[in-house]
């Protein structure tokens, strides 16, 4: 009995899996889908994951659907105001120069009157003070000098100021007191305005008039002004008990610039006799003008006080703890902590004008100059100078 042969499939029994290169799709096939997988993980998963890592909604697009992305734009920095400068790339030990006079030992003082460089000099005398006893007439160029001899009844030539006509001067003894003196410089004649009992004014000079706040009781000052070619003088301001007294005038053109008795800063054209009132909102002492700029202490001299700028759009504060502060035509100088500093106002820059291996203090400025005292060494003085542009 014959049996019939019969076969079953084991599988696979479609038509591809009968071709020699079914094992070749099939490995393609697999590819094709780890590559799906691999997209659908960087396309989809990654950027999910990313926004919730950083607190954005799962489903946030970086460009809006239909948007055209647009590149964000390259930053560029902020041009530095202070790179235009000269200072930005000075050399200090190139552009400061000393002043040396050989024939007196000490220099005080110091101004700036038609481009050159005044200072009383002076030696120590026999009782340990030193005595100023002349003016110091000194060329920025050429580094020439010379000498006029004030008349002197006292010991010491202090705080002189110049203008065409006139060199007005306090003429002091060592302890203080002496007299303020005028000098004519048109008739070479000279004579005492006022006998001054104790303290050292500070003259200023306004034309024909000058001008000055002294100490004239226990607890009194006066404001005082005085007409030079006639000798006439009046009492501007009267400070009883009042620290506001303490505070030097400056003047400018015919204007004066004081703090008055209720602490008020105010400007006074003694020529038309307007008066107002500067609101400062703060402690006002020592201000000065130049005409460029009016700046004063919010102390009295000291690591409390600010230097203050009034500008047209309100009182500008440029630096803390300053002890005191001189004008030149582009900037404001002042001293804070042994160094010194130039502050530009046009565009708010400042500038170390010390070297870093000294300590120094300023004591005048004016016109393009600046004038300091190198105080690193304390055997002897040094003066010097530089131009600020």
């Amino acid at each position: 009995m014959k049996h019939e042969r019969r076969y079953r499939s084991t599988g696979g029994g479609g038509g591809l899996n009968r071709l020699r290169i079914a094992p070749y799709l099939q490995i393609l096939l697999g590819l094709a889908i780890l590559a799906a997988v691999i997209w659908f993980l960087y396309a989809v998963v990654y950027p999910v994951s990313r926004n919730l890592a950083h607190g954005i909604s799962p489903f946030a697009t970086q460009t809006p659907i239909g948007a055209t992305p647009v590149p964000s734009p390259t930053p560029s920095p902020t041009p530095d105001p202070a790179a235009d400068h000269p200072l930005y790339t000075s050399d200090l030990t190139a552009v400061q120069r000393e002043i040396v006079i050989p024939e007196y030992q000490y220099l005080a003082d110091p101004f700036v009157y038609d481009g050159k460089i005044y200072f009383v000099a002076g030696n120590y005398t026999i009782d340990g003070t030193a005595a100023f006893v002349r003016l110091v007439t000194y060329s920025p160029e050429s580094a020439l000098h010379n000498f006029l001899a004030l008349p002197l009844t006292y010991k010491s030539i202090r705080y002189p100021v110049m203008n065409e006509k006139w060199i007005v001067y306090l003429d002091a003894t060592a302890s203080g007191g002496g007299r303020i003196a005028a000098f004519n410089r048109i008739t070479q004649q000279a004579y005492t305005i006022k006998t001054v009992h104790v303290g050292m004014p500070k003259p200023q000079l306004m034309g024909d008039i000058a001008i000055w706040m002294e100490r004239t009781g226990q607890s009194r000052d006066k404001l005082f002004a005085c007409d030079l070619n006639t000798g006439e003088t009046v009492t501007l301001e009267i400070y009883d008990n009042s620290e506001y007294g303490m505070s030097d005038p400056c003047v400018f053109d015919d204007t004066l610039y004081y703090v008055d008795p209720d602490g008020k800063l105010t400007a006074w054209t003694l020529s038309s006799n307007d008066k107002r009132i500067i609101e400062t909102g703060t402690y006002v002492h020592d201000p000065k003008c130049n005409g460029n700029y009016l700046a004063y202490l919010s102390a009295n001299h000291g690591e409390d006080s600010e230097l203050m700028l009034v500008t047209d759009d309100g009182i500008v504060p440029v630096a803390s703890g300053v002890y005191d502060f001189a004008l030149g035509d582009t900037f404001l100088a002042y001293s804070r902590y042994n160094r010194n500093y130039v502050y530009f106002p046009a565009d708010g820059t400042t500038f170390c004008t010390t070297r870093s291996d000294e300590t120094s203090m300023v004591i005048g400025a004016g016109e393009k100059y600046l004038i300091w005292m190198d105080v690193t060494w304390r055997d002897k003085d040094i003066s010097e100078f530089m131009i600020i542009e």
